[in-house]
């Protein structure tokens, strides 16, 4: 007997002989979904890993970015933000940024609170990656604000 719990399983499905078709996909998310047809084979999509670093890389941040980002939210968590751009564990943030796992964990919960990245459990380890929020104040984007005011766009009229 199979058991599979989760919010879009509902019922009970008796194969009866006909086997059971196993689907991975990325869209199938956060949880496996049982696809009943009593005329078709019955099948249970389940999803895949949803690994951020499958991207294509961010552009590189305009020059003295990473100085107004430090100066804002310290040089710490700003290295700590920086590191998370292509996604690392918590492990592998503390040996780039040369601060204990307990201090990067720290960090990192203040910059998830702030909605600047994201975490997930993988396993024994936790992802880190950046949110569209993060990406935008790391690369100095418009609409962060951070980047110097010779290169931010003035609409027109104002």
């Amino acid at each position: 007997m199979l058991h599979i719990a989760g919010p879009h399983l509902q019922g009970d499905l008796y194969l009866g002989g006909r086997g059971l078709r196993i689907i991975p996909s990325f869209f199938c998310w956060p949880g496996p979904i049982v696809l009943k047809d009593g005329s078709l084979p019955p099948v249970l999509v389940h999803p895949v890993t949803h690994d951020p670093r499958w991207l294509a890389p961010a552009p590189p941040a305009a020059p003295g970015t990473h100085q107004a980002l430090a100066a804002l939210l310290g040089r710490a968590r700003a290295a700590v933000l920086e590191e998370v751009a292509e996604g690392r564990t918590t492990s592998e943030l503390a040996g780039r940024v040369g601060l204990s796992p307990a201090t990067v964990s720290h960090h990192v919960a203040v910059l998830r609170e702030s909605g600047l990245l994201t975490s997930r459990r993988i396993g024994g380890a936790v992802l880190h990656t950046l949110t569209g929020l993060g990406a935008d104040l790391l690369e100095g984007g418009l609409t962060c604000g951070i980047r110097p005011r010779s290169k931010a766009v003035v609409p027109a009229g104002s």
